[in-house]
């Protein structure tokens, strides 16, 4: 028989909840290939199931996304630690210092990369515009490792944060990490006109706008499961 060659990776899940399950705070993934990797941290808008077995899209493209780039440890955090399964409703999380204390500790551990990927939903929620700004400022003291997603060719690099749902649909496998635009983030965070005067979107804002907004942003209907894991 011809000699066969054989490749194996198992990746370790981790998730830390509140003692009820309503709250999920972290999911890391750990990459167990004999060498060490880079690390990062993904920061989206809020969780949307407490089983760990299962992965849903987003998780998916995440680590289908980052694991070729390097990271073997892969840490999803989020603005909400609140388990909406449908869609997040910002109005009925009655306080979010909790999880604004456990992001200040995650912080801490010396990620190599930070990913900003909440996406642009909720652009004039303004409870959502102030977790947005919390973090911005959380975030001041690691500048340098702070990204986001755009694609290698440059198509939607007018977007922000973009969601890994939205890049995992509209550009699969071409993800780009560039640095966090920290200066235009304030710019947007004091534009208090941007949604009341109509203006033309151009496709990929008009994309991001129906990934996100129509569809969970972080659960997009069926799970699905990543082959490689064991």
């Amino acid at each position: 028989m011809e000699k066969l060659t054989i490749n194996t990776m198992r990746v370790e899940r981790k998730g830390v909840f509140d003692k009820n399950y309503k709250k999920r705070f972290e999911l890391t993934f750990t990459c167990n290939e004999g060498k060490s990797g880079k690390s990062i941290l993904v920061i989206g808008l809020n969780p949307a199931s407490e089983n760990i077995h299962i992965l849903d899209t987003t998780t998916t493209f995440i680590l289908n996304n980052l694991i070729p780039m390097g990271y073997t440890t892969i840490t999803i955090c989020n603005l909400y630690a609140e388990l909406f399964k449908q869609r997040l409703k910002p109005s009925e999380v009655p306080n979010n210092t909790e999880n604004r204390k456990y992001l200040d500790e995650v912080l801490k551990r010396g990620f190599d990369t930070i990913l900003l990927g909440y996406g642009n939903t909720f652009l004039t929620n303004k409870f959502v515009k102030e977790e947005k700004e919390y973090l911005i400022k959380l975030l001041m003291g690691y500048k340098d490792k702070v990204v986001d997603i755009v694609d290698d060719k440059g198509e939607y690099e007018k977007l922000t944060a973009t969601h890994p749902l939205m890049a995992g649909r509209y550009f699969p496998n071409r993800w780009k990490l560039r640095p966090f635009a920290f200066e235009k983030a304030k710019e947007k965070a004091k534009d208090k006109e941007l949604s009341k005067k109509p203006k033309g979107k151009s496709i990929s804002e008009e994309g991001e706008k129906n990934q996100n907004e129509e569809s969970n942003p972080n659960q997009d209907g069926q799970p699905v499961v990543f082959a490689e894991t064991a």
